[in-house]
């Protein structure tokens, strides 16, 4: 008996450890560049990046970098898994947006958790995409 309960034991917390580890993620793209973009020489990364801390709290964020030669406060949108989830502002030639659950912010819904994000895409004011790249 004792045997078989040290062996579920072990298998639990194999287990345990297992779900917990799984909860963490760290991952970057290079985002592919589409005709629109390259009209404005756009260029781009995405990140994500999960860390369990303590009491089982997860941080969670995600980093959308890009450059394009326009002009200072054009503005572009940014989708995770199709949903929007903020916009990048370009000021001389860069922009960078930054969405986190550190304190009181809340993860956008195409954006939790962010180990499940699968695409990005990054769109002008009229639409068009501009960005875009799979995890």
């Amino acid at each position: 008996m004792r045997t078989l309960t040290a062996a579920a034991m072990g298998l639990a917390m194999m287990l345990g450890a297992a779900t917990h580890a799984s909860a963490d993620c760290a991952k970057s793209i290079r985002l592919a560049v589409s005709p629109a973009g390259k009209a404005i020489a756009a260029d781009g990364r995405a990140r994500v990046r999960a860390q369990t801390r303590a009491a089982g709290f997860v941080k969670q964020d995600l980093v959308v970098e890009m450059s394009a030669a326009v002009p200072n406060g054009t503005t572009f949108m940014v989708f995770a898994n199709a949903q929007p989830v903020g916009t990048i502002t370009i000021v001389f030639g860069v922009g960078r947006l930054v969405v986190n659950n550190d304190g009181a912010n809340v993860l956008p819904a195409g954006a939790n958790p962010v180990c499940a994000i699968s695409s990005i895409i990054v769109t002008d004011g009229a639409g068009n995409t501009i960005l875009s790249g799979t995890f």
